[in-house]
């Protein structure tokens, strides 16, 4: 497996390098790696003849007696997507297979995984009970950073790798207001979020809004769309406390713009999917 193989996409350039850093020397780390992030279920791991393969649909090896889908993303939360989408074509990101186990990863950059991907995959391997494990990447840094690395190149690979592995939380830069967002809807009456700031002042607030009662929840943002990084990442992670209908990334998110000393008619109210700023 060549490391600097050019992958073409984000996701898969990182599954290479870090599927190509647990391959290095004869798969010096993955018995390492693999036992601090899966635990007691890697118990009973034969690590003889152990591979890596990327990017294949099938299993590369016949079927085992351990078998798992593993599930690695920003955030463990599965959404659903679409009862209209078909996953049945989905290629696994990568397989890691030992003398008596085969394991099925599906690494997420961004957001988190899907419900209907993660089904597909367990289609492909042989047991009928396969159980799926999901982890974030802070699980799979803590993971390296516990391994003994005594060979400077692999020192290195790791490191830089775990360097990297912060920035997966973030979007994707891009230019311009998303496509995802509707405006002129007002939605006054739910659970709303106040975006308040100028370009000027190149400050922004958010306040959340709930039965005529606001509370700040920040007001040290940088511009719009970090505001709403930071509501859809708030609504994420306390979605169980909200009064709000949660369905993963499809969640549906209202937020009322006001730029301070314009004219109250200039301020917009906007209706946005937080999966447009989780991807």
């Amino acid at each position: 497996m060549n490391l600097f193989k050019y992958q073409g996409q984000e996701e898969d350039h990182y599954t290479h390098i870090l599927m190509s850093i647990l391959s290095y020397n004869n798969y010096q780390i993955i018995e390492p790696f693999l036992k601090n992030l899966l635990k007691d279920e890697s118990n009973s791991f034969n690590f003889n003849n152990t591979f890596t393969k990327v990017r294949k649909k099938f299993c590369p090896q016949d079927s085992k007696s351990l078998e798992y889908v593993i599930g690695i993303a920003p955030y463990k939360n599965c959404f659903s997507s679409s009862d209209l989408e078909d996953n049945s074509g989905s290629i696994p990101d990568a397989w890691i297979c030992g003398e008596n186990f085969n394991l099925l990863f599906e690494f997420k950059i961004r957001g988190m995984l899907d419900k209907r991907q993660i089904s597909a995959h367990k289609k492909l391997l042989f047991s009928k009970d396969t159980e799926v494990l999901e982890y974030n990447w802070n699980d799979v840094k803590v993971s390296l950073q516990k391994i003994e690395l005594n060979d400077p190149v692999l020192f290195f690979l790791v490191n830089a790798f775990i360097e990297v592995i912060p920035t997966f939380k973030s979007k994707r830069r891009s230019s311009g207001m998303p496509k995802q967002i509707i405006s002129h809807i007002n939605k006054e009456i739910e659970l709303h979020f106040i975006i308040t700031g100028s370009k000027l002042s190149k400050n922004y607030s958010v306040d959340k809004v709930y039965n005529g009662e606001t509370i700040q929840l920040n007001q040290s943002l940088n511009g719009i769309q970090e505001a709403r990084r930071f509501i859809a990442s708030y609504v994420l992670s306390n979605y169980n406390e909200l009064p709000i209908e949660f369905i993963g990334q499809e969640t549906i998110i209202n937020d009322y713009c006001v730029v301070p000393g314009r004219s109250k008619k200039r301020n917009q109210w906007n209706q946005w999917r937080i999966g447009a700023f989780l991807n």
